[in-house]
């Protein structure tokens, strides 16, 4: 084991403003593709590309969990890596597996209410979804699991083989190594999606996104490394140039969510993950003007967005049921905005249940593990 570079400035652990209204867009994004209305054009240009709110999780990943783990290395010359494992499994394994749990118990419910289930896809295996393996079952049946939110989950699975990679790697490396280490992920990602594409396999596993996690890392070796210089340079930046960027990201994004090319997808997933890298680092100065407050409505729902995530499918296809049932139609105007507006609204109340009842009693065991 190796300590962090002794020549680099001392820091110390921080709060990002606008990180939780971030999060919140990202959900949005996959949110949007999930709601069945198909019946409007324009809908259906703003739904599209849900994906890419997920690669916009995993770069912020890439940033939070190179920074948590520089953070300490620099502080105390080394990482532990057992705390590091256990904070995160308090974080992420308590819904994950009361979800999964709910997966496997939805057709036995709905079979009680006479309530017909959806014959799409496959059925799920217990011990694929509690190993964190639904993605690669996805990959290898070329198909997604009959049962909500598994069909979701597979970005958990590569979110956990993320951690494990991530820690064990900057473990053992050397701030001022992880630049090469970047690259390598760049690369290795790039050909894993060439090789994916050829074989038409979906994109669902680390290696085919680890750029994006790499490149989410770049502002948080900068921030490690260059503190004092990369806030300084990032302050210098008009307010107008950082608000014509992210403007220009919206349109990026936009237009990357119609392609259905993979030759395309191999290289622009590259593309879109360097952009959300940079409006990271345009947002990392405390001081910044260029911010999303904390007291802000986004950032207050961001803060759920872990719950908001895993409870919007279960949601929608509950909603998608009662529609059905009073007669409303997803083909009009009015019902399908009612049932939008429906779905946001009881998906945020179950996260908000989830995350005081629930999920916090596990998040204040953390502090055991610091």
């Amino acid at each position: 084991m190796e300590a962090g570079n002794a020549s680099a400035p001392a820091i110390t652990r921080r709060h990002f403003h606008t990180f939780d209204a971030l999060r919140f867009f990202a959900f949005f994004k996959v949110f949007l593709l999930h709601l069945p209305i198909a019946a409007f054009p324009w809908f259906s240009f703003f739904s599209a590309g849900g994906g890419i709110g997920v690669q916009f999780f995993f770069v912020l990943s890439g940033f939070l969990i190179t920074y948590i783990i520089y953070e300490e290395k620099q502080r105390t010359g080394t990482l532990n890596l057992r705390n590091f494992f256990i904070r995160r499994i308090l974080r992420i394994w308590p819904l994950y597996y009361l979800m999964v749990a709910v997966a496997f118990a939805t057709p036995y419910l709905l079979s009680k209410a006479g309530i017909s289930a959806s014959g799409e896809g496959y059925e799920p295996t217990w011990w694929v979804s509690v190993l964190f393996l639904e993605n690669y079952k996805m990959i290898f049946t070329g198909s997604t699991p009959n049962v909500s939110p598994l069909t979701v989950m597979w970005s958990l699975c590569i979110e956990e083989h993320f951690y494990i990679v991530w820690g064990i790697l900057l473990y053992r490396l050397r701030v001022d190594a992880l630049p090469k280490l970047i690259g390598i992920c760049i690369v290795v990602a790039i050909i894993a999606r060439a090789a994916f594409a050829y074989y038409h396999l979906s994109s669902n596993d680390i290696f085919t996104n680890i750029d994006l996690f790499a490149l989410g890392a770049i502002p948080a070796y900068l921030l490690v490394r260059y503190p004092e210089k990369l806030e300084a340079y990032v302050l210098q930046i008009a307010l107008w140039k950082k608000q014509l960027f992210t403007a220009g990201l919206v349109v990026v994004v936009l237009i990357a969510s119609q392609t259905t090319s993979e030759i395309l997808y191999i290289w622009l997933t590259t593309v879109l993950g360097a952009l959300f890298a940079i409006l990271i680092m345009l947002t990392i100065p405390a001081d910044s003007r260029f911010r999303i407050s904390d007291k802000n409505v986004l950032s207050r729902m961001g803060v759920y967005t872990y719950g908001l995530y895993l409870y919007h499918t279960p949601v929608i296809n509950l909603l998608r049921v009662i529609w059905g049932k009073v007669g409303l139609s997803l083909d009009e105007w009015k019902g399908a905005a009612l049932f939008a507006i429906a779905a946001l609204m009881v998906t945020l109340l179950c996260s908000i249940l989830s995350y005081y009842a629930f999920e916090r009693q596990f998040l204040k065991l953390k502090r055991f593990f610091r």
